[in-house]
């Protein structure tokens, strides 16, 4: 299996990525391919957005992608997804694997070590699962991949994650966390402010009178 990090929206690979994402059914893919674009061509995120394909047999069969953020030296990763094939578990693992490498690789350049943390955020198990049972497996799934590969489910904060396309409202999140350094709120409060204004003002165009309320709502408003 080899990886390709796309720096261009013009590279042909970022195009066949957003079709994997597209085809993909899951219940966390709810943005459109603006946001990639945004991500990839703005100047506040463009050099520390990684936009991370997995290839197999020169075709694209995993994406993750993630922003750095470089004052805290923490990273948000936003999304993990392979294609439905017969090795899926194992492309998922090694895309894990390699996007926290190159999410290191900008954390050594200006720091000179790993990153702090990762974060990342997980759509809450319905209640009903009876009804949803595909969707509390895909989430049971996730979780349990999380646990296995180093991230803990954060408590401190109750998370809430900005309206969605096709939510009226915004969405209570479950925030998985893989630290590298110990952590404890106070530490790592600011680092999820600066990577939530990192992602939902810069890179998604949200406005601030929009998602500081929800710093806020969270207690994390007055993090520095």
């Amino acid at each position: 299996m080899e990886f390709k990090v796309v720096k261009s929206v013009n590279d042909p690979l970022f195009k066949e990525a957003i079709q994997l994402y597209d085809a993909k059914l899951d219940v966390s893919l709810a943005e459109g391919e603006k946001i990639f674009r945004q991500s990839l061509e703005n100047k506040y995120t463009k050099d520390d957005y990684i936009f991370l394909v997995g290839l197999e047999d020169c075709q694209a069969v995993s994406l993750a992608t993630a922003h750095y953020e470089a004052t805290t030296n923490s990273s948000f990763l936003i999304y993990l997804i392979a294609k439905d094939n017969p090795n899926h578990d194992e492309v998922i693992a090694l895309t894990l694997e390699e996007i926290q490498k190159e999410i290191n690789h900008l954390s050594n350049q200006l720091h000179s070590r790993d990153v702090n943390f990762i974060m990342l955020e997980v759509k809450q198990e319905p209640e009903d699962t009876e009804q949803l049972e595909d969707q509390s497996t895909i989430l049971s799934n996730r979780r349990r991949f999380l646990f296995e590969h180093g991230f803990e489910k954060q408590n401190d904060i109750d998370y809430i994650a900005p309206q969605r396309k096709g939510e009226s409202l915004e969405s209570p999140m479950d925030l998985f966390i893989k630290p590298n350094i110990e952590l404890t709120k106070d530490i790592y409060g600011a680092s999820i402010k600066s990577n939530y204004i990192l992602k939902y003002v810069f890179a998604n165009k949200i406005p601030r009178s929009e998602i500081y309320p929800l710093l806020e709502e969270m207690d994390l408003r007055k993090q520095s």
